[in-house]
């Protein structure tokens, strides 16, 4: 009797450790399978998937044993057009109402007075123009006035001059721009004065 209670305790001691050995490595395969499966879902999901999504592009990159999944989302942008225009209509009822003037301002110049004065000058100052006269006659003061005075009268359409050439006096007619018109009123002066000639000279601008 007692050698058989010894051997029913051993007996019942390696059965427990054995059961205990079995339940373990069950629950470690078990572990082991659900991990694999969650691993291996990011293919096998893939290639079974009966819906197509229109957003998204999935490229997978391989870099040595290793996968790497890439997704790009594509996003939904609105029509431009129509945000533009509404945009444009929202401003256009917050902007206050501007009235528009054309042809309507001022401008102030502030500078010293002096610069004032010599732009009014300069402003004033016709610049010289260069030509040709007809001279009638060169002498004394009072000659010089009474063949001006003559000469007015019988030519009254061409402006005549007296000017100072010291210590005597000189009567020219017309303002000539170039030698050949000159040369054209020397012809007719002439016959009423034959001592006349061309001299160049200063003249007035011509009238327009």
């Amino acid at each position: 009797m007692k050698k058989n209670n010894i051997c029913f305790k051993f007996l019942s001691k390696k059965g427990i450790l054995r059961v205990l050995y079995l339940s373990i490595f069950l629950c470690l395969t078990a572990d082991l399978s659900g991990v694999s499966a969650q691993t291996e879902g990011s293919w096998w999901s893939n290639i079974f998937r009966t819906e197509c999504d229109t957003t998204r592009s999935e490229n997978e990159l391989i870099s040595g044993d290793s996968i790497i999944s890439v997704r790009v989302f594509e996003i939904d942008t609105p029509d431009d057009k129509n945000d533009i225009e509404i945009n444009s209509i929202i401003a256009d009822s917050i902007r206050p109402a501007l009235m528009r003037r054309t042809g309507v301002g001022s401008v102030e110049i502030h500078m010293d007075s002096a610069l004032m004065v010599l732009s009014a000058d300069a402003l004033a100052s016709v610049p010289p123009l260069y030509g040709y006269r007809v001279q009638i006659h060169f002498g004394d003061l009072e000659t010089a006035r009474a063949v001006r005075a003559n000469c007015r009268h019988r030519l009254y359409t061409r402006p005549v001059y007296l000017e100072s050439i010291a210590p005597n006096y000189s009567v020219a007619v017309g303002n000539y721009r170039d030698r050949w018109e000159a040369e054209l009123a020397l012809d007719k002066l002439i016959r009423l004065y034959p001592n006349a000639l061309i001299v160049p000279s200063e003249i007035a601008l011509p009238k327009l």
